[in-house]
């Protein structure tokens, strides 16, 4: 079958980038969305190299360049697969599907495996390494909040969408690869601030995410927990105790449940 003719030709998709001192990688990702089977209406990219004013600002930059009516997110260090624009164009034929959330492999000691969420993580997810919207969602919601810097601003966008009504699905077959950062973890303290102010009961869900055997060994774990309770700046305030005790509580018995199958 001739996959030209296997989406409604109505839609097409832009492609956002944002980079930072990433030439090579860069150029990886771009060979990738050159050899799709359906070629996205455009490639954005927007180097962010020099001001580093976050990926947010990137983002948001990207998607108002373009005209397309999905518009599709991913990193400089991703390697998109062959068919990813073909089977996302195939997902928004559905005309109720207003955002895709898809699946983000890696390799670990030479064996595939993924970064995907948790099977029954709800709000924990949701990363613009592998993500689309339709480009009216973007609009209505303002894209992404650019006060976040690193990281979390794509669960934001996901979760206001969602509490807004539209309609976020799970995609696993539209798949990119991400080669170069299994296992990075990074964290800034305004950011998790922000997420946890954006919505406290599903921040719950994604400090658990956090808590492990590991994290507690090597000290991460209370870094983030000394983190929100101490860091402060124009844009947010701290953690009360009442509210980091509650916080962690939960997280912790969540992550329990987790750990023995129960969630």
């Amino acid at each position: 079958m001739n996959s030209s003719n296997s989406t409604n030709s109505d839609l097409s998709v832009d492609v956002v980038i944002p980079t930072f001192n990433r030439e090579e990688a860069l150029e990886r990702c771009l060979s990738a969305l050159r050899s799709q089977s359906i070629p996205p209406a455009s490639i954005i990219v927007i180097d962010d190299s020099e001001e580093d004013l976050g990926p947010a600002v990137s983002r948001n930059k990207g998607w108002r360049k373009g005209s397309a009516p999905i518009v599709a997110f991913t990193d400089d260090d991703c390697v998109p697969r062959a068919d990813w624009i073909e089977n996302i164009l195939l997902r928004f034929e559905n005309d109720s599907v207003d955002a895709i959330e898809g699946s983000v492999t890696i390799e670990i000691d030479g064996k595939l495996s993924d970064m995907d969420p948790h099977p029954r993580d709800r709000w924990n997810r949701f990363k613009t390494a592998n993500m689309a919207y339709r480009r009216g969602v973007l609009e209505d919601l303002g894209g992404f909040d650019e006060r976040y810097y690193i990281h979390r601003e794509d669960t934001d966008l996901a979760w206001r969408a969602i509490r807004s009504g539209y309609d976020v699905r799970w995609a696993p077959d539209c798949i990119v690869h991400h080669p170069d950062r299994a296992g990075m973890r990074r964290m800034v303290p305004r950011s998790e601030i922000l997420l946890y102010r954006c919505d406290k009961k599903k921040y719950a869900e994604v400090a658990s995410g956090m808590i492990s055997f590991e994290s507690m060994r090597d000290g991460q774990l209370k870094e983030v927990w000394k983190a929100l309770k101490s860091y402060n700046d124009d844009f947010v305030s701290p953690l009360s105790g009442v509210e980091s005790i509650a916080l962690w509580s939960k997280s912790s018995v969540m992550a329990i449940f987790r750990k023995i199958g129960i969630r």
